[in-house]
């Protein structure tokens, strides 16, 4: 199902029968027409069904069969497997672009405020690594940040138009991503504004495409929801027991739970998260996809 150059594929088979709902990769889809991981082909979800809708059938499903019939894949930043051999920047609008093209059921993106508050993507508190330019983010104004090019190693990223890329706001990011692919917005520690973030989503048209990665903060969760109580909350846990904090928030259904959990310490998180009416969220990124091997 996936290309078999792909390392990363096998790590996702491992985890198709035992622990998670949700995978977030580096990798892409096989470019099989129809392909899903772990599933039938014609079971994609629309992406007009909200995350929340979608979130309480997967769970209903889990309560029936007690198992997960197919995986959903998050591409990381982004990134496709494609998209990184040809060095198409995180969290650009290319980047998001090829995930929708190879067949991502969502993207994960990353959110920072620039010195004069436009919601940007970046991951770093620096443009330097992304970019051909240098400071951080809430040091530099939108304006002073366009004058730099995307990037992804020592070069500008030029596209199939033959022009250079931008750093995307935000509201771009979701305009691209509207009715085509579910979004999780990464704002854990990067000091992004709750009522503006709230805002942009919501004139975007994207409350119900959207989730949000809060870190392990109750109170961060609590306050995103009571500003929309239909944008999806996706906090940290490091058990299943910890999911339960978070049960009095109706937007709180997904959780992600670290890589050394079910490497070493806990191998069954994924299942007991699924035991107790949830849904569970991991990654497969960088060493530890290996080491499941």
């Amino acid at each position: 199902m996936f290309k078999k150059y792909l390392k990363l594929a096998l790590a996702l088979f491992v985890l198709t029968a035992t622990t998670a709902t949700f995978v977030a990769c580096n990798g892409d889809k096989n470019d099989t027409e129809n392909t899903t991981p772990g599933g039938d082909p014609d079971d994609k979800p629309e992406v007009r069904e909200t995350l929340l809708g979608l979130f309480n059938r997967l769970i209903e499903e889990q309560k029936q069969s007690g198992t997960r019939s197919r995986i959903y894949i998050v591409a990381h930043r982004g990134n496709t497997y494609e998209g990184v051999l040809k060095n198409i920047p995180d969290n650009s609008i290319p980047n998001i672009e090829k995930a929708i093209e190879k067949g991502a059921d969502m993207v994960e993106l990353d959110v920072r405020p620039t010195k004069d508050n436009v919601l940007i993507l970046m991951h770093n508190e620096t443009i330097d690594e992304t970019t051909t330019g240098t400071g951080a983010v809430s040091a530099l104004t939108y304006d002073e940040i366009l004058q730099f090019d995307m990037r992804k190693g020592a070069n500008p990223y030029v596209g199939s138009d033959g022009k250079t890329v931008k750093v995307p706001t935000l509201a771009e990011a979701l305009a691209a991503c509207k009715d085509r692919i579910y979004v999780n917005l990464d704002i854990a520690g990067k000091n992004v504004p709750v009522g503006k973030l709230v805002r942009e989503i919501q004139e975007a048209g994207m409350t119900g495409q959207v989730m949000l990665y809060i870190g392990s903060s109750y109170y961060e969760a609590k306050e995103y929801q009571y500003k929309d109580v239909n944008i999806a909350v996706h906090p940290m846990v490091s058990s299943a027991n910890d999911c339960y904090t978070y049960q009095d928030l109706p937007g709180a259904k997904l959780f992600q739970y670290g890589n050394s959990l079910y490497i070493g310490a806990n191998k069954e998180i994924g299942r007991q998260i699924r035991a107790a009416g949830f849904l569970s969220y991991s990654n497969l990124l960088n060493d530890y996809d290996r080491e499941m091997l």
